[in-house]
């Protein structure tokens, strides 16, 4: 996969890309698709979301995604970490791949 630098969507130009761009707006086909296979969790909170148009049209306020982030389906950390992996790919991911201790429970050195 190639990094995400700039969205290249028609709205990006009005919009702020950030996480809730990443999330909601944006057009990528690759991140359509991703949320293709999760329409279970943005149906309850974003009606405007289906298999047709998997992307938010229309700016939407913090309760709505804060409701989204904070539902209770496991399947929601897939979402965001299949999302991060796309837009941090093609990055210098060296600090990343280095071992740490946090699995073992001690804080980092």
């Amino acid at each position: 996969m190639q990094s995400h630098e700039r969205c290249e969507a028609p709205l990006a130009s009005w919009s702020v890309q950030n996480e809730v761009h990443a999330l909601l707006f944006c057009q990528d086909h690759r991140v359509c698709e991703l949320r293709k296979h999760f329409p279970f969790l943005f149906a309850p909170f974003f009606e405007d979301f289906s298999a047709a148009q998997p992307f938010l049209l229309q700016q939407v306020n913090n309760q709505p995604v804060h409701d989204f982030l904070s539902q209770q389906n496991n399947r929601l950390f897939l979402l965001l970490s299949e999302l991060m992996d796309f837009f941090v790919a093609g990055r210098d991911q060296s600090a990343a791949d280095q071992p740490n201790n946090l699995a073992e429970g001690h804080p980092p050195l």
